[in-house]
């Protein structure tokens, strides 16, 4: 299946008696596959990209929830395969690891210190995480999928 291909199903299921929720998620594919376009792939990136739509097999079930694990699927493919990554990935992921190890440090100085940990941890996270997105973003490697 082809991004273009894609973009067209997915709008067509955007006029049927769909719920908030389902338009959101075809707003998402349709965002990300408008992006993808706007790149510009050799043809065996090309048809990696499609050969794993295929593999998805998009059209197979509309149900919100497989959609949603294909959306991340596929996101996940983009990732290991051209290393693009979602606006805000490393703020989110770097976020949650500093919170975390916060609490584990927290735990090892005084419990009472516990959520001071936590707030470090995660400012720290933050700050390295907005780092990287930056970097990332300098590098074309950012796929803003958001519909919004």
């Amino acid at each position: 299946m082809k991004t273009k291909d894609a973009i067209l199903f997915f709008e067509s299921l955007k006029t049927k008696n769909s719920t908030n929720k389902e338009i959101k998620i075809y707003n998402d594919f349709i965002a990300l596959f408008n992006n993808l376009q706007n790149r510009s792939f050799n043809i065996s990136e090309l048809n990696k990209i499609e050969s794993e739509l295929e593999i998805l097999d998009l059209k197979a079930d509309t149900n919100r929830k497989v959609l949603f694990k294909k959306l991340t699927a596929f996101l996940k493919f983009l990732e290991e395969e051209f290393s693009l990554i979602r606006k805000s990935h490393y703020t989110n992921t770097y976020m949650i690891i500093g919170m975390c190890s916060g609490i584990v440090l927290g735990l090892f100085i005084d419990a009472i210190n516990l959520s001071f940990g936590m707030l470090i941890g995660m400012v720290i996270g933050l700050a390295l995480g907005t780092e990287k997105d930056k970097k990332a973003k300098n590098n074309n490697r950012v796929i803003d999928d958001n519909s919004n």
